[in-house]
C-alpha cells in the first residue's frame, strides 16, 4: 500500500513538473510601436515634402532624409536631400527640364512626434516644367 502511495505521489509530481516547464510564461516580450504616420507627400507648388497622418491630415514633422531621383530622358540623375524643403541645386535642376519627367522620393525618413525615427514609403510624382521651357509650335526644336 505505502508503495502504491509512493508511486502515485512520484507520478503527480513528475506531471505537476513537466506541466509548469510547459506553462512558462515567455521571456521576452514584444511589442510593436504603431506609428501615426502614413507617407510623405510632394507639394509641387511649394517644392516641399510634408507628412501625413493616418487620418490623412497633413503634419509639420520633420523630413530627416531622402534620396530624389529624377528621371530624363538620357540620364537619372540622383540627389539627396535633408530637410522639407528641395535645396537650390535640386530646383534649378527640376527648372531646366523642358519636358514632364518622373521624380521618385526614396529612403524617406521622418520624425515623429516622440522624436522616433520612421521610414516611410517611397513618392512618385510628375514634374511639370514651366512654360518658358515649353516647345512652343514656332519654335524649331534642335
Amino acid at each position: 500500500m505505502k508503495f502504491a502511495l509512493l508511486k502515485t505521489m512520484f507520478l503527480f509530481s513528475a506531471c505537476l513538473f513537466s506541466a509548469s516547464l510547459s506553462a512558462q510564461e515567455p521571456q521576452t516580450i514584444r511589442i510593436k510601436r504603431e506609428s501615426s504616420l502614413v507617407k510623405a507627400v510632394f507639394d509641387v507648388t511649394d517644392t516641399k515634402l510634408f507628412v501625413v497622418d493616418r487620418f490623412g491630415n497633413p503634419r509639420e514633422n520633420k523630413i530627416l532624409s531622402y534620396k530624389l531621383y529624377v528621371k530624363g530622358k538620357r540620364e537619372t540623375k540622383e540627389f539627396r536631400g535633408f530637410s522639407n524643403r528641395l535645396n537650390a541645386e535640386m530646383i534649378k535642376y527640376l527648372n531646366k527640364q523642358s519636358t514632364a519627367t518622373k521624380i521618385f522620393f526614396t529612403e524617406v525618413s521622418a520624425e515623429d512626434d516622440d522624436g522616433h525615427i520612421v521610414k516611410l514609403p517611397d513618392i512618385i510624382e510628375t514634374w511639370f516644367p514651366d512654360c518658358e521651357n515649353c516647345d512652343k509650335p514656332g519654335k524649331k526644336n534642335r
